[in-house]
């Protein structure tokens, strides 16, 4: 099921670089990259930024009662935006080039997250 919606949301847009679910311990249990797309960060360098999004949106979700249920958190850098989605039991992690419509991917990815309820 993992597989499948990561599938759909990296088919979405060839400016998709990384699709991935990461887990509250910040292990990605499923997606990878885009074919032929090589990751512009070391592999502790990547894991240490799962781990880091996955606190950045508990911290979020703490604070849900005074503002609001949160639905993505985005940080755009000169080569790519990171998008990052909360999920019931996990996050959604996106990177994308910093060339991409990222509005349009994100409001994209909102949807199918709506509608296929993971």
């Amino acid at each position: 099921m993992h597989s499948e919606f990561c599938d759909k949301v990296m088919n979405m847009d060839e400016k998709i670089r990384f699709v991935g679910i990461v887990n509250p311990s910040g292990e990605v249990i499923a997606g990878g990259f885009q074919k032929d797309v090589e990751p512009l960060l070391e592999d502790i360098d990547e894991q240490e930024l799962y781990v880091q999004s996955v606190l950045n949106v508990a911290v979020l979700n703490n604070l849900a009662d005074k503002l609001g249920k949160v639905y993505y958190q985005i940080a755009r850098h000169d080569k790519v935006a990171l998008m990052t989605f909360p999920l019931s039991n996990g996050i959604l992690c996106l990177s994308v080039s910093s060339k991409a419509n990222i509005d349009k991917i994100r409001d994209d990815v909102l949807n199918i997250i709506n509608n296929e309820k993971i």
